[in-house]
Formats: structure tokens, C-alpha cells, sequence
């Protein structure tokens, strides 16, 4: 799903396309921020979204299998909810 067809599915709910825009700019925005914060994301029936540290390692370049250290870093994680894991399921 694309952010146009969202945008899209709230006009069909009776918003108009520009109120519909600034919804969707608006909860991005919102969770970008929160993001940049450091701060952990829950959606409650969804999922959230956290930052964590990932340890420096060892990789190999799939081309020429040269060894490569990847150093420490930090990954964005998005963990689904039971309920959303759930629904899926069928």
C-alpha cells in the first residue's frame, strides 16, 4: 500500500483530499519525530517501532568474498503486535 492510496482511503471516509494529506502528514510526521528522539513508537493492535544497537561484526563482500568489519551501529526495528500477527493468520 502507497501513501497515495491512503491518502486515497481517508477521502473515500468523507475527508477531502487536502484534509486527508495533512492527516497523513501529520501521523508520519509525528512518528518521524518521535523516532528521532530516540523514542520507542507503539501503536496498540499494530505494532511498534524501536531503535537498537547493533554490534560491530565480520561480513564478506558477496562479489569478491573479501572479509569486511561492519562497525557498531544503530538499526530501526519494527516488531508487529500479537493481534495484528493474529489477523494475518486468518
Amino acid at each position: 500500500m502507497t501513501r497515495r492510496e491512503i491518502v486515497k482511503s481517508l477521502n473515500q471516509m468523507g475527508l477531502t483530499k487536502n484534509q486527508a494529506n495533512a492527516a497523513v502528514d501529520a501521523f508520519f510526521g509525528s512518528i518521524i519525530s518521535a523516532l528521532k528522539e530516540d523514542k520507542k513508537v507503539f501503536l496498540s493492535g499494530f505494532g511498534s517501532w524501536e531503535w537498537r544497537q547493533r554490534r560491530s561484526r565480520m561480513a564478506r563482500n558477496p562479489k569478491t568474498g573479501k572479509a569486511v568489519a561492519l562497525g557498531a551501529r544503530k538499526a530501526l526495528v519494527f516488531k508487529p503486535s500479537q493481534v495484528l500477527k493474529n489477523k494475518l493468520k486468518g
